[in-house]
């Protein structure tokens, strides 16, 4: 690993050590609805809300975390809850504000980000519970990933740097094997893209050829790097930054309507989805996961179920215009230690045990070798227990937990994927925002209408449903009559402070 991996060691005496410590700072019994072993008398419990439907394994899986934490010495009782997707805010929100204990939550930034929460007095700062639980989990990641982490000077949540977004941003995937069945070359511009995307539908190796572009509510980040102003970061769809720093609404740049033009050409030719924004994302999501799309922004794989589909089916990431790899953004999952949690300590302490050594790691994330999973070398491995479904009996998503270089994918993943994802870019250039935190509570409300009415008055126009020319002057009345303009005074008034002082 590299350095900045082990730069901090600790032993398994330490490890005891800090076990002993939170074990005198009290804690009780506590219950768990949704799996685990429940409350553990003298145990402080780890109550982690986790987004989406558990695992059919979890039972058994916890009751193993909770084997190996007794048997490395550390006080805790793993008490993992999972919370449907559909009802997640609303649930996390009444148990925040109603005071409900618990120590981690995992914190989504494109749905409320750990400002948001911060701001709500949700979250606690931990620079002083990493000192003193957390000092491997602070060494499994590098110094720029935890000032990325920063609110008010203070690290106030830990990134899930389960992959670089150097690899991840400003590309697309496509199906490599349908351009040579076509003949078609790889993408060079955006109009190469949009052609080939329409020769895949009309030659789409089903009789079903209504599939389309998948398209993600951001940024299309795989056409900025055509634009002769690259590289610049967006952040909150709100925000657009240039590298020297310059701060001004990304609605308002030419840049922006460029997306916009080229995705409303997209579904001019029925490359888009016509009620794109009135299907549920359910089932825009399942067309995905059964391999039926054009391309799609970013870097994603194929799973052994499409290929059992299409025989033969490979992926391939590709730039329109190769440049110098780019992080506009640090992360967009971490996890909070929340703010009604009597005893804070025992989530960094758990962590921080998690990422001690492989096995710990291996055993949350992918549950107990031998059972639900077989070791196939470096980062990868085998799945041996599965649903009636077809999907694994246990497995906690790399992007609710996991570390670029010690997760495992799937022993069939092509090998230029699985090094993308477990490689860390030396040599990518930061965008000039990362270790700068927006804290929107200054101007709470106009932050909260302006990212309300961005799906009301923008998403159409992101996914070409409208067109820039008929659409963007009610859509930006809209944006500024909920305060966008307040929301990019207080962005630029609090960057240009954070800067100086660097």
């Amino acid at each position: 690993m590299k350095t900045w991996k082990r730069k901090a060691k600790m032993g398994l005496a330490s490890i005891l050590a800090l076990g002993m410590l939170a074990g005198c700072s009290g804690g009780g019994e506590s219950s768990n609805a949704n799996g685990g072993s429940g409350g553990t008398s003298g145990k402080l419990p780890v109550r982690y809300l986790l987004p989406g439907n558990a695992p059919e394994d979890l039972d058994t899986v916890v009751k193993a975390i909770n084997e190996k934490l007794e048997a490395d010495g550390l006080n805790l009782d793993y008490q993992p809850t999972y919370i449907p997707g559909d009802a997640w805010d609303q649930k996390t929100n009444l148990m925040m504000s109603t005071g409900e204990e618990f120590e981690l939550i995992t914190i989504m930034h494109d749905i409320k980000g750990p400002n948001v929460l911060a701001g709500n007095g949700a979250l606690l700062p931990i620079d002083k519970l990493l000192d003193e639980y957390g000092p491997q989990l602070k060494a499994s990641m590098p110094d720029w990933i935890w000032d990325s982490a920063k609110i008010n000077g203070e690290i106030t949540y830990i990134p899930n740097f389960w992959l670089d977004t150097a690899f991840n941003d400003g590309m697309v995937t496509l199906r490599s094997d349908l351009l040579e069945k076509n003949n078609l070359d790889a993408p060079k511009s955006p109009e190469d893209l949009l052609n080939i995307a329409e020769t895949f539908q009309k030659n789409w190796p089903q009789d079903n050829k209504n599939v389309y572009i998948k398209l993600l509510g951001e940024p299309a980040t795989f056409l900025h790097t055509t634009y002769e102003t690259y590289p610049f970061a967006v952040i909150d769809n709100l925000i657009y930054v240039d590298q020297d720093g310059s701060v001004k609404s990304w609605l308002e740049t030419d840049e922006f309507k460029k997306d916009v033009q080229y995705m409303n050409e997209a579904y001019s030719r029925n490359l888009i989805l016509k009620d794109v924004l009135t299907t549920p994302s359910e089932v825009l999501n399942k067309e995905e996961l059964a391999g039926r799309y054009l391309y799609r922004p970013g870097d994603v794989g194929i799973d052994d179920k499409i290929r059992e589909t299409f025989p033969g089916a490979e992926v391939n990431i590709y730039f329109l215009n190769e440049q110098q790899k780019f992080r506009s953004y640090a992360i967009r999952n971490s996890n909070g230690v929340s703010a009604t949690s009597p005893n804070p300590e025992a989530g960094v302490q758990f962590l921080n045990w998690v990422f001690s050594s492989q096995e710990n790691f291996d055993l949350v994330q992918s549950g107990i070798e031998g059972t639900h999973w077989k070791d196939e070398g470096k980062n990868k491995k085998e799945t041996l227990a599965f649903t009636d479904a077809g999907g694994p009996k246990y497995e906690l998503s790399t992007w609710l937990l996991g570390n670029v270089e010690m997760n495992r994918y799937s022993s069939t993943i092509d090998p230029g994927r699985l090094k993308r994802r477990t490689t860390v870019a030396d040599d990518a250039i930061n965008s000039v925002t990362i270790g700068f935190s927006f804290d929107p509570t200054p101007v709470a409300s106009a932050y909260a209408n302006s990212v309300a009415e961005l799906q009301t008055s923008i998403l159409p126009l992101m996914y070409g449903v409208v067109p820039y020319e008929s659409g963007f002057a009610s859509a930006i009345q809209n944006m500024k009559a909920a305060g966008l303009d307040t929301v990019v005074e207080e962005y630029k008034k609090q960057f240009d402070t954070w800067r100086a002082a660097q």
